[in-house]
């Protein structure tokens, strides 16, 4: 038998197979060079996004610190409420435990049920109800449901209700501080948050197998003000009968202890209660003593005589010629008053208010020396207190200067300041001559417990302590037998000075509203209190008749509270006061 041969085909070629390999070759070198990018030079923000689609983070609030008083009374404090919360994965019926849940809370069945359902899209933490009251949370935690749990979580309090609220501000809804202190401290008090860390698939299904991570919340630090809560509760009291009695639209008064720059007090009117702070209107939150400026008035003629005592151009004595009226630039200037033309002394003209006299003494000074006077009482820069919303006030720069600023800044017109800022300079010459930067906060609880006392602010000296006690001795005139009568103090001796200023029309010029303020200090012979106040229109528009009997009814709690011994004889104290000043009368008086 015969085998039949069949021919072979002939194998692949070298050529066909080199360029197959070249092509594997090529496809594993990209695939390796993809490999490479993905895992080495993409590899963090690969892994970034993979954490984001695995990995949820809830953040828990940290108890924020506490506010207190100068002598530790709390303003504001955190308390733990129940956060209701539920991980879908463990609910077992949801219909039920959606309708005890509902029949507690008050919501609406339907609504919770979705939530415990746990829909694909979702995760495994949906809030039910945030920071509900004690009697609701054990309701709940009686009711032992399924997949339902409780977290504490801190809520804001102000045991006092609207006790200095334009001071303390108030913490939103999310726990961060939005007005006044609670905002100005945030990173002191607000601590660190605690956070739960979930793990889920990327369309939100929880992985079963995952714990659930929680790092615990670090509380903050507190705060102790220089206020005191009893002055501060009066001061705002008597603020808020004034505003009544005389009809003022609004108004701010400031106690300050003028050794130490530590405000006692800062009041506004209108107010609102920080526990509540959404049924007001936004307007009531901001703190007027520092954020509205006005145009001071006669209460700011302090620097013309001041400067004008420093630069040695004057002394207490020296007399002008002072008609009723003057002319100056394009203006007619007028004393409250009319009066025939009579010669009066620096002390005279400050004693009555003299619009006239004033202006001649700072025709006297010259702008420039004014303006630096003027800057070196504090006015036209921050007070120092970094209070949220602080304005600086309103101060031309010399080349801005017009024809009858001249006349105008020496009286009160044509700046704008604050209230801080007038507590600040007149509480400089109750001490010696010496501005203190104002202060609000004087200490802070550190992690141990123990209380860090925050720094002084800067001090400088901007008139001699003659002429401080020449300004104390003129401005006790002022209130024992000028302008100021009604701000006297029983048994205490005060210094102090009026102010009425026409408010200034948005489209320029003056209309027929008016700011009335008083400005002093108590006692002269070691003054322990300055106290301003401001009345946004009142009716007498007077600040002799209206911010004068308010200042005597502040200064009379503050020095009373403060232990303060009264002057065993005010009128002699008096006397003996303005007789130290050159150690002799006045010999016109």
């Amino acid at each position: 038998m015969s085998v039949r041969a069949f021919p072979v085909r002939g194998s692949c070629s070298p050529r066909r197979l080199s360029a197959a390999l070249v092509v594997v070759l090529a496809c594993f070198s990209a695939l390796g060079a993809r490999l490479v990018v993905l895992q080495v030079v993409e590899g963090d923000s690969y892994d970034r996004l993979a954490s984001n689609q695995r990995e949820r983070a809830v953040p828990f609030p940290a108890r924020r610190g506490a506010i207190f008083d100068r002598k530790g009374n709390p303003l504001a404090i955190s308390v733990d409420l129940q956060t209701i919360y539920a991980d879908p994965a463990l609910v077992e019926d949801p219909a039920s435990e959606a309708l005890e849940l509902a029949e507690i809370l008050g919501h609406s069945p339907v609504a919770i049920e979705a939530l415990l359902r746990g829909d694909p899209s979702w995760s495994r933490f949906e809030y039910i109800a945030r920071r509900v009251s004690p009697r609701v949370s054990r309701a709940v935690e009686g009711l032992h449901l399924a997949g339902v749990y409780m977290r504490p979580e801190p809520q804001r309090f102000y045991p006092n209700g609207g006790l200095g609220a334009h001071v303390l501000g108030f913490v939103g809804s999310e726990g961060s501080g939005l007005e006044g202190v609670e905002a100005q401290y945030e990173e002191i008090l607000k601590g660190r948050a605690g956070r739960m860390t979930l793990e889920q698939d990327p369309s939100g299904r929880p992985l079963p197998q995952a714990d659930l991570a929680w790092r615990r919340p670090d509380p903050g630090r507190s705060l102790y003000l220089t206020i005191d809560k009893d002055i501060q509760f009066q001061t705002e009291l008597f603020l808020e009968a004034a505003a009544g009695r005389y009809h003022a639209q609004s108004g701010s008064a400031v106690v300050m202890d003028p050794r130490t720059g530590d405000i006692l007090a800062m009041a506004g009117f209108p107010s609102f209660d920080p526990n509540r702070f959404e049924r007001y209107s936004g307007n009531t939150y901001r703190n007027r003593a520092t954020t509205d400026v006005f145009e001071p008035g006669s209460s700011y003629k302090i620097v013309t005589a001041a400067a004008a005592l420093e630069e040695g151009l004057v002394t207490p004595w020296t007399r002008f010629t002072v008609p009723d009226e003057l002319a100056y630039q394009d203006r007619i200037f007028h004393d409250s008053h009319y009066h025939e033309t009579e010669q009066m002394s620096v002390s005279e003209i400050i004693e009555q208010s003299s619009n006239v006299g004033t202006i001649k003494i700072g025709l006297e000074l010259g702008s420039r020396r004014l303006d630096r006077y003027v800057r070196k009482f504090g006015f036209g820069s921050s007070s120092g207190l970094g209070f949220p919303g602080e304005s600086e006030g309103l101060v031309l720069d010399l080349d801005e200067w017009s024809g009858t600023t001249g006349a105008t800044v020496p009286i009160g017109q044509g700046v704008a300041v604050t209230t801080v800022q007038m507590a600040a300079a007149y509480s400089a010459l109750a001490n010696g001559g010496v501005w203190l930067e104002p202060r609000l906060v004087s200490g802070a609880a550190g992690q141990d417990g123990s209380v860090q006392r925050m720094p002084t602010g800067s001090r400088r000296r901007i008139v001699s302590s003659r002429t401080a006690r020449q300004m104390t001795g003129m401005l006790t005139r002022v209130v024992k037998r000028g302008t100021g009568l009604e701000a006297q103090v029983p048994g205490y001796t005060v210094a102090g000075k009026t102010g009425t200023a026409q408010k200034a029309l948005p489209e320029g010029g003056y209309g027929n509203s008016y700011v009335s303020s008083f400005a002093g200090y108590a006692p002269v012979e070691d003054p322990a209190v300055a106290v301003v106040v401001i009345l946004d229109d009142p009716r007498p528009i007077w600040g002799g008749a209206t911010a004068a009997p308010t200042f005597s009814a502040i200064a009379d709690f503050t020095l009373r509270k403060l232990g303060v011994p009264p002057s065993t004889n005010a009128r002699r104290a008096a006397a003996q006061r303005e007789a130290a000043v050159e150690g002799v009368e006045d010999p016109h008086d």
